[in-house]
């Protein structure tokens, strides 16, 4: 009865495992679809129910896994976001020496290509969606913003950290809010200009950030 019990048990486990493995996939195919479908339509344009025709649903399945657009469009760039944050690396992490300042730049660099994934027409009008005081719009702002505090943070930690890197007192959260805060600025002017491409866009990020360090480092510490 025992050896009956675990075999049960165990098939019951296997197969909680293989519903688990097709949701998972399910959910990524929505997700494939969806960003296809924003790239070439727009979010306000794209609907859920083409989305769930494309990814080989139902109209009622998709709304199981995001119960709305808003929801769908932030899972997706969560997830994209954690995948760029895992490849973010402390500099000083290895016996060789690091250098602060190029990591910085790396990591916003890293957050501006965040912005390649989808044509500049999208996140122009993704910012005027943000603007709306509807539910779906304060949702997405705040799902949004959730996922620039998270990046701001990485760079306040990595500064506070390495405090000693610097020849005079900076205030990490300071520093950290002026580096968001020069890349939200370079963002915006690379949505709003069609003839600047990513690497201009990153080459004006990383000229901005090296600014702002500029005579704050020791000797020896690369600016």
């Amino acid at each position: 009865m025992n050896a009956f019990i675990f075999f049960i048990t165990k098939g019951a486990l296997i197969m909680a495992g293989l519903r688990e493995d097709k949701k998972r996939q399910t959910q990524l195919n929505i997700m494939e679809s969806a960003k296809n479908i924003f790239s070439q339509k727009g979010f306000e344009t794209a609907s859920m129910a083409e989305i769930a025709k494309d990814a080989g649903v139902g109209t009622g399945t998709i709304y199981n896994y995001f119960p709305s657009k808003g929801a769908l469009l932030l899972r997706i760039f969560t997830e994209e976001a954690e995948g760029m944050k895992e490849a973010l690396q402390d500099p000083f992490s290895s016996e060789e020496s690091g250098d602060l300042v190029e990591s910085v730049i790396g990591a916003m660099q890293g957050f501006a290509a965040f912005f390649q994934h989808y044509p500049k027409a999208f996140w122009r009008e993704l910012f005027h969606v943000m603007t709306g005081e509807v539910e779906e719009s304060i949702r997405l702002r705040q799902g949004l913003f959730g996922i620039d505090e998270e990046m701001m943070k990485w760079v306040l930690n990595l500064i506070e950290s390495h405090s000693d890197c610097f020849a005079v007192k900076v205030d990490p959260e300071e520093a950290a809010y002026a580096i968001y805060s020069a890349a939200m600025s370079d963002t915006m002017f690379y949505m709003y200009n069609e003839e600047m491409d990513i690497e201009a866009y990153k080459e004006q990020l990383a000229r901005h950030i090296r600014f702002l360090f500029e005579g704050k480092m020791k000797s020896g510490k690369k600016e």
